[in-house]
């Protein structure tokens, strides 16, 4: 009987020694693996640090890449350059084969939009045209009304010197329609002008036509006693005809990359 008494404790205390040896290396794990997963708070600084670093890097990329407005350049070469905040070149748009041949030749991008402006203009492919008297419209359409007017003026001073570069203002609702349609808005500006004067004139039939073509079809359709070009602003540069349908407020649908 004593001996089975003893058995029992024996096992007993077996079972005790087993639980806690199991308990005490549940414990050391335990805390090996916190251990192991512990993050000091210096290394959560820095973690936080690098965050808020690749989130500036990634917020300062999307607003140097977005255009906030754009300035086409139509005479037959039809153009879009999308300017960031910055002032500096981000997208260039081609919408006709001769824009894309232009734009082949010359890089504007991160350049100032007055600087780009400029190459544009003195580029011997467009001045072949400017020597021919082509009509060349400059367009600015921008998100923000004080910002298109300043723009406007800059882009006054830089084509004053020649006679035959006419500037107006777009709005965001002339943009998007261009957009759409697959032209620039300083054309869908223009198509609107002769579209007034003929509602039976579409979109195809203008997207093959020079800038000096198209407004010389406003011109023989034209009610005006003076024999001007009808305008709707005071906006415009270089001398003769100034084409608008007044300030605009903003861009529509965005600006893309080339084309």
């Amino acid at each position: 009987m004593k001996s089975r008494l003893q058995d029992v404790f024996d096992k007993i205390h077996a079972e005790d020694e087993l639980k806690n040896r199991t308990m005490d290396f549940i414990a050391d794990y335990t805390k090996s693996d916190r251990k192991r997963k512990f993050i000091s708070p210096k290394r959560l600084i820095a973690a936080a640090a690098c965050f808020v670093l690749l989130l500036s890097a990634g917020i300062g990329y999307f607003t140097y890449t977005t255009p906030v407005f754009a300035i086409s350049i139509d005479v037959n070469p039809s153009i879009e350059i999308g300017i960031n905040c910055f002032n500096k070149v981000v997208s260039v748009d081609t919408y006709n084969e001769d824009g894309y041949a232009l734009m082949s030749t010359i890089d504007v991008y991160n350049l100032d939009y007055e600087k780009a402006l400029e190459m544009i203009l003195a580029d011997q492919g467009m001045q072949e045209y400017i020597v021919q008297n082509q009509l060349i419209a400059v367009t600015v359409c921008g998100r923000n009304e004080d910002k298109n007017n300043e723009v406007m003026d800059e882009v006054a001073a830089c084509t004053s010197s020649y006679n035959n570069v006419h500037c107006s203002s777009g709005n965001s609702q002339e943009a998007a329609a261009a957009h759409e349609a697959g032209i620039s808005c300083g054309k869908y500006r223009a198509f609107l002008e002769l579209q007034a004067l003929d509602p039976d004139i579409t979109i195809e039939d203008i997207q093959g036509l020079t800038m000096r073509q198209i407004w010389d079809k406003i011109e023989e359709l034209s009610d005006n006693t003076d024999g001007t070009i009808r305008s709707q602003s005071s906006d415009g540069c270089g001398g003769g005809h100034h084409a608008g349908h007044g300030s605009g407020h903003g861009r529509g649908n965005g600006y893309g990359s080339s084309r």
